[in-house]
């Protein structure tokens, strides 16, 4: 294989030193604080339509108050992990009436950071190849979920089988599951009176499925347009046009819109409440209760960040440009899978699929340590090794730079430009051109890369140079002493 496999474990960053040497693939950004806005009307309704009709008189400042009040006095806290996150996992599926109905549509794991009021948003591709102890076969991980469902439609077996799952391959614990159908989702934004939609490229989806064993065509132009509940589910679903990691983007974009028209209009209406209640009921089955659903009602206007990630094999191991985050994945010979097109982890093989260090890692970082993904600072990555001093250690004399970039951003760091420093260092330096310290980005940094020395009053010349970026990380002849004992990985 790839030699002796790591046992993962959760650390904080700083202990990461000792194990570290894309538009993602998602369900949405959005999801989230669409399927927390669905639970307020959970609880509304419940509550009744006198304290509807009272907030509207009030105001949406009143409203919001009572809201508020009542989520914490009545309200439960839900479970965290070992670092107060809250985490669930989100599955959309189509149901008996569509074709492939319990395959797994979307996947995707959501933690949440009450503290800094940020959602991770993390989807795994439907091809990714998983072992399945029970059948004891190597299959996709949609068909994972129609597997264990059943024809008794054991809802709770089938999430409890993928969400183990999904902690192996993340390492993130998820005691929840929301499970979306299709029908339920499409009369949302039928009630919503549909939705508008600026589409950035058109496509053409010959294969669409329209039901058991039959296709048809389904055409998008480019532009602003009204879509029906069924004409959205299309737009959302359509695969077999574009590819797994385009299709989210699509996603993404549909939830974010009905979450933008849910919150302009769908909670004033008494009527329309009812009508979304019931909606929300077809679409969702889950196990968070319905104290816990009131406990969350308080965050649902207030989450400021929202991180969407997927692993991915769209990326480049050569060109930074072309690389982008949670890069962990790779397609193998598919005469290992009989001519089917298979994804499986880096570091993985077709006979062992199981190796998850890597998307573990890539999971720990943007999950639990969001705060430099909040920084978000444009770092420009600068080669200052004496090209001499890299030929006498028996190293190539350029390209780190380059490496190191891709490296960085398959860990979602915000990576400008790649280019030659002016001067030659000894030591790997960090300078500080924005306006503040900036310190959890370059907390994080240290897990990737030995830095000697910050500065934070770098000369103004060279802030006058470097204008496009906050941060840069010069590589100095230190690097090369670094790769003597630890050499380099793009995955670690």
């Amino acid at each position: 294989m790839f030699g002796k496999k790591k046992t993962f474990r959760n650390k904080t960053i700083g202990e990461l030193n000792n194990y570290n040497s894309y538009k993602p693939f998602s369900w949405s950004a959005g999801v989230v604080k669409f399927f927390i806005i669905l639970c307020c009307i959970f609880l509304v309704f419940f509550v009744g339509k006198y304290v509807i009709k009272w907030a509207q008189l009030v105001g949406t400042y009143i409203g919001k108050w009572t809201v508020n009040i009542v989520s914490k006095t009545m309200g439960d806290d839900m479970i965290k992990d070992e670092f107060w996150n809250i985490n669930v996992m989100i599955i959309w599926f189509g149901g008996q009436w569509h074709a492939g109905g319990y395959l797994a549509d979307s996947i995707m794991v959501a933690s949440f950071n009450p503290k800094l009021w940020a959602v991770t948003m993390i989807s795994v591709p439907r091809d990714l190849y998983v072992y399945n102890k029970e059948t004891n076969i190597i299959w996709r991980i949609n068909a994972l979920f129609s597997h264990t469902v059943g024809r008794k439609l054991q809802f709770d077996t089938w999430a409890k089988a993928l969400s183990d799952k999904l902690e192996e391959i993340m390492g993130i614990k998820t005691p929840y599951y929301v499970l979306i159908g299709f029908d339920g989702f499409q009369n949302v934004i039928d009630t919503l009176g549909g939705i508008t939609i600026d589409v950035p490229e058109w496509f053409t989806d010959y294969t669409y499925p329209k039901n058991e064993m039959q296709v048809m065509t389904v055409h998008f132009d480019t532009g602003v347009q009204l879509m029906s509940g069924e004409r959205a589910l299309q737009y959302a679903r359509s695969r077999h046009s574009t590819s797994d990691f385009a299709r989210s983007l699509r996603q993404q974009l549909i939830v974010e819109w009905v979450m933008n028209k849910l919150k302009e209009n769908g909670l004033g209406n008494v009527t329309k409440l009812k009508r979304l209640y019931a909606d929300y009921v077809q679409m969702v089955t889950t196990n968070i209760s319905l104290k816990e659903m009131l406990g969350m009602v308080r965050y649902a206007d207030n989450i400021k960040h929202v991180f969407s990630f997927g692993y991915t094999v769209e990326c480049s191991n050569l060109v930074y440009r072309f690389s982008y985050p949670a890069c962990f994945l790779y397609n193998p010979d598919r005469s290992f899978f009989d001519w089917a097109s298979a994804i499986i982890p880096d570091g993985g093989q077709a006979t062992e699929v199981w190796f998850y260090d890597y998307t573990k890692n890539f999971a720990f970082y943007v999950a639990h340590n969001q705060e430099y993904l909040i920084e978000n600072q444009k770092i420009e990555i600068l080669n200052g090794i004496d090209k001499n001093y890299a030929k006498a250690t028996i190293h190539k004399s350029d390209g780190f730079a380059n490496q190191l970039a891709v490296k960085l951003k398959k860990y979602a760091f915000n990576i400008t430009t790649v280019q030659n420093f002016s001067t030659q260092l000894s030591w790997t330096t960090v300078y500080i051109l924005g306006s503040w310290e900036y310190k959890n980005t370059i907390k994080t940094l240290k897990n990737f890369i030995t830095i000697n020395e910050v500065i934070t009053t770098p000369d103004p010349l060279l802030a006058q140079q470097y204008t496009g970026a906050d941060i840069l990380l010069v590589m100095g002849n230190s690097y090369i002493n670094q790769l003597a004992s630890k050499p380099f990985s793009y995955y670690r």
